[in-house]
């Protein structure tokens, strides 16, 4: 087998780290697979436009995000990407010809837009699977220059019915995220590896992403209505403002602050609960650890997607509000029957092997594709 290539887009840390968990699989079976930051390979300024773009409009427009992503649930509005493609086709053209790759791969839904263009006006003839980070599927994944779809979602079939698409295309693996020894670790020998509290005190884990995205502050006012002190662990990712506007806040309980790092899977693994956004690979290594999850604030649209799914699941909770977070915590912490509940759910929804199952499943696919010419 040659040398794949593993398109994924810096516009959220998910994606890249699935790509990195792919690799990371084909590495283990003797394959080394590249993987590219597509819009900042084929166009630095197309790069900092769309990581700006989508990031401000999160932020200052989060309505306005929900109510295109359920419009395009039904409008094919996506297909606006395809368009903006043309531009880049050429330039994505010479860089998969530049490889000589055998097969491509894309972990974000931007990019897999961008290349299903390139192979239709291209006539490229290399297979293309699409890796989807997040647990409901969107009609805005759907291309028919795709071979198989990797995904978390169990509505395979009810999806592929309503958009008229192959279900047989469709590989209900998981999301990918990078195989660790420490999602076994007992919880004692985790907060000793890490250096925390072995007393009684409960941890709670904050995360917002790659990018810190969460209101640190406001969460941290509101659960200074515990009954107990807790210690409190944010991650920051690189969002060094609110790492300052923390670090300054007076609080009941004992704060730590933790910038962008690769040890997140150890520090799940020595928490109480975690309280994120709904990030598609913070919920899988979350359900992988077995940490039971609480969803704040989660990014409309997808991320909400998400925390509903998981909510029903019976795998989280979904808040909706920020004075809703005590009592919430309160019942994980200290109602056992409950917390032994989350953790049931996360044991049957987890998928700590996805990745192996993905890179196995698209060896076979490949190969077969090869032996039947």
């Amino acid at each position: 087998m040659g040398q794949p290539l593993i398109f994924s887009a810096s516009i959220g840390h998910g994606h890249n780290q699935a790509a990195k968990a792919i690799q990371h699989e084909f590495n283990n079976q003797g394959i080394y697979p590249i993987v590219i930051d597509t819009f900042q390979e084929i166009s630095p300024l197309l790069h900092k436009c769309m990581v700006k773009s989508y990031f401000q409009l999160i932020k200052t427009g989060p309505l306005l995000w929900r109510k295109a992503y359920f419009y395009a649930e039904k409008n094919p509005i996506f297909l606006l990407l395809d368009r903006v493609a043309t531009l880049f086709s050429d330039k994505l053209f010479s860089l998969i010809k530049s490889y000589r790759c055998n097969f491509i791969i894309s972990t974000h839904p931007f990019v897999t837009a961008f290349l299903s263009k390139v192979k239709r006006i291209k006539k490229l003839k290399q297979p293309f699977y699409t890796i989807i980070t997040d647990f409901v599927l969107h009609p805005a994944y759907v291309r028919n220059e795709i071979d198989g779809y990797f995904t978390a979602s169990p509505h395979i079939e009810t999806f592929a019915e309503k958009h008229k698409v192959s279900a047989e295309q469709f590989y209900h693996t998981g999301i990918p995220i990078i195989k660790d020894d420490v999602i076994s670790l007992s919880k004692t020998y985790a907060r000793f590896q890490l250096g925390l509290d072995q007393t009684d005190k409960n941890i709670l884990l904050i995360a917002g992403g790659g990018l810190g995205y969460a209101n640190y502050v406001n969460i941290i006012r509101s659960l200074d209505n515990l009954e107990k002190p807790v210690e409190i662990i944010c991650m920051m990712g690189h969002n060094k403002k609110a790492e300052e506007k923390i670090l300054r806040l007076q609080s009941k309980h004992s704060i730590k602050v933790v910038g962008f790092t690769q040890e997140f899977l150890i520090y799940l693994r020595a928490s109480d609960c975690i309280l994120s956004k709904a990030g598609g690979l913070t919920m899988a290594e979350s359900l992988a650890c077995e940490t039971p999850i609480i969803i704040y604030n989660p990014v409309p649209g997808h991320e909400e997607h998400n925390a509903r799914y998981l909510a029903q699941e019976g795998a989280a909770l979904f808040v909706k509000h920020s004075h809703e977070l005590p009592a919430n915590l309160e019942k994980v912490l200290y109602d056992q029957s409950f917390y032994d509940r989350l953790q049931k759910r996360a044991q049957l929804l987890k998928k700590p092997d996805a990745a192996s199952e993905i890179v196995r499943k698209i060896t076979l696919l490949y190969e077969d594709q090869q032996a039947n010419g």
